[in-house]
C-alpha cells in the first residue's frame, strides 16, 4: 500500500529522524552520513484494534477451514495438487478420468465416472483400530442416482474394508465396512435422498463398536459393528474395491478428503464440516450481540454474533479502555451506535476525542472505519460500517463515472452479503474470505475480509459514492452517490 513504509525503512535512520532520534547514521571510518529521506510518509502498517479485529477473523477462517490436526494421518485439499497436507506424505495419483476443477474456492477433483475416475495412494490409515474418514462430495447433475458412487474407501485384496459413497439402493448417502471376504456388510444411512448438483460433506467414524454416518455434520446414522481387518491395498478417492476389481467409480467432484487415526467426537464432526463455524459466526439482526475473543488453542471459543456496527464496537470496546458504554452513551447516544450515528457523528465531529474525520480517500490508514448511512432505503437496518484493511490502489475499467476516482478497498466487517461473486473474471484479484462458491446459501456470513469500492471527487478528493464490490455494476443499486447514502469515515486516536 502506498504510504507503508518498507522494514529496511522502519530499522534504518531516516525513519528516526521525524521523531528527532537521530539525525545521521555512522558509515566507515567515523564518517556521519545522513540517510536518504523516505520517499513516503511514515504510515503504522496496523492499529490495535485492527489487530483485534484480524484475530477474530483470522480464528472464524480456521473454524470454516475445519481446522483439526489432532489425529489427522491423511490431508488431500485437492485444491489444484495430489499433496498430502498431514505431513505423512501420501500424495495421490490421478486416474485419467480426474481433473482439477474450481466450482469452489480453492478448487476440487472432478470425476467423470470412468474406469480412470479415481484419485489413489498406499493405505493411509490402521483399520483395525477406531478411524474417521471425511470428505466434500457433489454428484454431478448428470450422474445416475440408480448407480452406486464411491467417493472414499481402503482396500483388501478382495474388498473395501470401508466405503463413504452414495448408495443407489437406499437412495442416499451412506458408511459402510465390510469383512475381509465380503461376506458381511454393515451400513449406516443418511435420513434424508441425496440430490445431485449440491456439495455435501460426510463424515464415516468407526468406534470399535459401532460405525456412525455424520452428513453436513449432523448425525443420521449408526450400526452395531466390531468387524476388525487390515486393509493394505491403498487408499481410494473416487472408487471402491469388489470381487478384487476396482468398482463404483465417483461421477461428480470431491474436495477436501481427511483420514483421522481416531473416532473423531460429535463435536469434532461438526468442526471439520463447518458447522460449528456457520454456528460461531453469524449475521445477527434483532438480538443481542456477543463477540467473544477465545483461547488460542481452540478455535471453537471465538465467537461473533453481531451485525457490522456492533462487530465494530465491541472490537474497541474490547482494545481500549476509553471504549466504554458511558463513552458511547455520551457522543452516540447508545452502547451500541447503528452505522447511521457513527456516520452522522463522524460528519459533524461529535464523536468524541478518540476520532478523528478523514475526508479523503487517499488519507485512508489500515484501521480507519468508514460508515455509510441507508438514509431509509433499507428495513430494519441504518447502513453499513467496515474497518480499513488496505487501501489496494485506483481501480478502473468498471463502473467508472467521469470526474470521480474508484479505489479498491480491502476492509473487515460483519455482513450477511459478502463483497464479490466467486466465479467472475475480475473476482480473483477482490475477494472475500467468506465466498465458497457461487451457489446460494454455500458462502458463509458474518466476520471476514472483503473487498468494497470507493469513489473520490477528483475536485475535492473526498467521498463521492461506493459499490458493495468489484462485481455490482454501474447501474446496480448498490452504485449510490453521497447525497442517496452519505459516507465518513474516522481514524481511531
Amino acid at each position: 500500500m502506498a504510504g507503508v513504509v518498507s522494514r529496511r525503512g522502519l530499522l534504518g535512520g531516516a525513519a528516526l529522524v521525524g521523531v528527532g532520534a537521530l539525525a545521521g547514521v555512522v558509515q566507515g571510518a567515523g564518517t556521519a552520513v545522513a540517510e536518504a529521506p523516505l520517499d513516503t510518509p511514515f504510515t503504522p502498517v496496523s492499529a490495535p484494534h485492527l489487530l483485534q479485529a484480524e484475530q477474530m477473523v483470522q480464528y472464524q477462517r480456521l473454524l470454516a477451514a475445519g481446522h483439526l490436526p489432532d489425529g489427522l494421518v491423511g490431508h488431500w485439499p485437492l485444491d489444484g495438487t495430489a499433496a498430502d497436507r498431514s505431513g505423512y506424505e501420501h500424495p495421490v495419483t490421478l486416474g485419467s478420468g480426474a481433473t482439477w476443477t474450481t466450482l469452489r474456492a480453492g478448487g476440487e477433483l472432478s470425476l467423470d465416472g470412468t474406469s480412470g475416475a479415481y484419485a489413489a495412494t498406499g493405505s493411509v490409515l490402521d483399520t483395525t483400530a477406531p478411524f474417521t474418514v471425511s470428505a466434500w462430495v457433489r454428484l454431478s447433475d448428470a450422474a445416475s442416482l440408480s448407480t452406486m458412487y464411491t467417493a472414499v474407501s481402503q482396500d483388501g485384496s478382495m474388498v473395501s474394508r470401508f466405503l463413504l459413497q452414495y448408495d443407489d439402493a437406499a437412495g442416499t448417502w451412506a458408511f459402510k465396512v465390510r469383512s475381509a471376504d465380503q461376506s458381511t456388510k454393515v451400513s449406516a444411512l443418511a435420513a434424508n435422498p441425496a440430490t445431485l448438483g449440491l456439495w455435501t460433506h460426510l463424515a464415516g467414524v468407526w468406534d470399535g463398536a459401532q460405525i456412525h454416518l455424520y452428513v453436513n455434520g449432523t448425525l443420521e446414522g449408526s450400526a452395531d459393528s466390531t468387524l476388525s481387518w487390515a486393509a493394505t491395498e491403498g487408499f481410494n478417492i473416487g472408487r471402491a474395491k469388489w470381487n478384487s476389481a476396482p468398482a463404483n467409480r465417483f461421477n461428480g467432484a470431491i474436495d477436501d478428503v481427511r483420514a483421522y487415526g481416531r473416532a473423531l467426537t460429535a463435536d469434532e464432526v461438526a468442526v471439520i464440516s463447518g458447522r460449528t463455524a456457520r454456528a460461531n459466526n453469524v449475521y445477527l439482526i434483532g438480538s443481542p450481540s456477543s463477540v467473544t475473543w477465545g483461547t488460542p488453542d481452540d478455535p471453537t471459543t471465538w465467537i461473533a454474533h453481531a451485525r457490522c456496527s456492533s462487530f465494530l464496537t465491541r472490537v474497541l470496546k474490547h482494545t481500549y479502555g476509553w471504549a466504554t458504554d458511558d463513552y458511547f452513551t455520551q457522543y452516540f447516544q447508545d452502547t451500541i451506535p447503528e452505522a447511521a450515528d457513527y456516520r452522522k457523528a463522524f460528519a459533524d465531529g461529535t464523536a468524541g476525542p478518540h476520532f478523528r474525520r478523514i475526508r479523503k480517500v487517499t488519507d485512508l490508514r489500515p484501521g480507519d472505519l468508514i460508515a455509510i448511512d441507508y438514509n431509509g432505503q433499507v428495513a430494519d437496518n441504518t447502513g453499513h460500517i467496515v474497518m480499513v484493511r488496505e487501501v489496494k490502489g485506483t481501480f478502473t475499467g468498471t463502473a467508472d463515472f467521469t470526474g470521480e476516482t474508484q479505489y479498491a478497498v480491502e476492509i473487515i466487517d460483519c455482513t450477511s452479503d459478502p463483497h464479490g461473486v466467486y466465479g467472475l473474471s475480475n473476482y480473483p484479484a477482490y475477494p472475500d474470505s467468506r465466498m465458497v462458491s457461487n451457489v446460494t446459501g454455500e458462502n458463509f456470513q458474518g466476520v471476514g475480509i472483503g473487498h468494497m469500492m470507493f469513489y473520490a471527487s477528483d475536485a475535492t478528493g473526498e467521498f463521492s459514492r461506493y459499490r458493495w464490490s468489484v462485481n455490482t455494476s454501474k447501474t446496480t443499486a448498490e452504485n449510490l452517490t453521497v447525497t442517496d447514502r452519505p459516507i465518513a469515515a474516522a481514524r481511531v486516536v
